[in-house]
């Protein structure tokens, strides 16, 4: 009988040291509750910037600064046609090269391009020739990467001349272009 009081007495010590061994022991004394997280204040919510792409839409010039503004009249310069044409001239894609590596320099930027015609011919036909001349443009940027929200046209016929009373072909070819207009946004 003693004996196994004895042995019963060492089985349970046995058994208390397992059991205490194997409790988890406590690693870190950060409290269980989690803090709630707090709404990001470091930014300021703006409207997303509307721009009208309808047929009604008015252009307004933008109001740049004085470097930019002589970065875009140095780049943006007129693309010019021949005449009773809408066809770019390897002259005309040269410059067009430049103008779109302009606008990929600056995606905040969005041009009009103005399509314009000498003076000889109807005033109809003029305004479809413009427009013929200003979507060539487009259609040439827009082929090299430019977005078409960057890019929008119009036509001014023969309303707009450079060069007025025109006598001669030098002075009639001043005024078959495509010019560019920085949008105000």
């Amino acid at each position: 009988m003693k004996r196994s009081v004895i042995f019963s007495w060492i089985l349970l010590m046995i058994v208390s040291l397992l059991v205490g061994s194997c409790k988890p022991k406590k690693t870190s004394t950060l409290p269980e509750t989690k803090p709630e997280p707090k709404p990001d204040t470091s930014f300021i919510e703006t409207k997303p910037v509307e721009i009208d792409t309808s047929d009604d839409a008015v252009f307004s010039e933008a109001d740049l600064s004085a470097e930019l503004e002589r970065e875009v009249q140095e780049k943006l310069k007129p693309v010019y046609f021949e005449f009773n044409s809408f066809t770019l001239t390897p002259e005309a894609i040269d410059r067009l090269g430049i103008v779109a590596s302009f606008l990929s320099e600056h995606p905040n930027l969005r041009v009009l391009i103005e399509g314009h015609c000498d003076e000889r011919g109807s005033s109809e036909y003029n305004m479809g020739l413009g427009e013929s001349r200003a979507r060539v443009v487009k259609k040439y940027l827009l082929n090299y990467g430019m977005p078409s929200l960057q890019v929008e046209i119009t036509s001014w016929g023969k309303e707009q001349p450079i060069m007025h009373n025109c006598v001669d072909e030098g002075c009639h070819s001043q005024n078959r272009r495509a010019e560019f207009k920085v949008l105000a946004k």
